[in-house]
């Protein structure tokens, strides 16, 4: 994404209602999931918008591939343990080394040549038993202006996240579609972009 958006997340995410439901729907679904004083990792997590609630639960890593944003993420979220400039699709860290991974609207970025190897990847640095949260913005006909501002290459059919989940080796507990009452005006502003 270019500066300017992650300027604009990090300005707008106390704000913004996408930021707030998304933290509030997270914190809902996962919330009880996380271990007390675990450790988590907000893959892509960018200015911590979505992502760094999970301070509240335990220790947060974040990742991104933009220094600039993990730079707002610890200014903005004082809690985070730790910030670590990486590619999804090869992280630099150990098998198992986290309770939990958290990769909200990361997959669908052009960054991401390879979503299977970025899902890979999550399993992987999951501890057995742990768990791996994806959400992506979905509806392949909905792809709009800011999709082209936010560099979004893809979007995914629950059906192509669940493949992409199994083929990980991982198990699905739950796949929704989130947010899903907003396709009727989504589609009217695609229409008219």
């Amino acid at each position: 994404m270019e500066d300017d958006e992650y300027r604009r997340m990090a300005e707008t995410e106390y704000r913004h209602w996408w930021y707030a439901a998304t933290r509030a729907l997270l914190a809902q679904e996962l919330g009880a999931l996380l271990p007390h004083d675990g450790l988590f990792f907000d893959a892509g997590g960018g200015t911590g918008a979505t992502g760094s609630w999970m301070a509240s639960a335990g220790s947060v890593i974040a990742g991104d591939i933009v220094p600039g944003a993990l730079a707002s993420y610890v200014a903005a979220h004082p809690a985070t343990t730790g910030a670590v400039a990486c590619d999804l699709t090869h992280l630099p860290f150990a098998d198992g080394s986290f309770d939990a991974a958290l990769c909200v609207t990361v997959l669908y970025h052009a960054a991401i040549l390879d979503p299977a190897a970025a899902v890979a990847e999550l399993a992987r640095v999951t501890k057995p038993g742990g768990l791996v949260c994806v959400l992506e913005p979905g509806v392949r006909r909905l792809r709009r202006a800011h999709d082209r501002v936010t560099h979004g290459a893809r979007r995914f059919a629950l059906s192509d996240l669940r493949h992409l989940v199994t083929r990980a080796g991982l198990t699905i507990e739950r796949a929704t579609g989130a947010h899903s009452y907003l396709i009727p005006p989504a589609t009217i502003k695609a229409l008219v972009e």
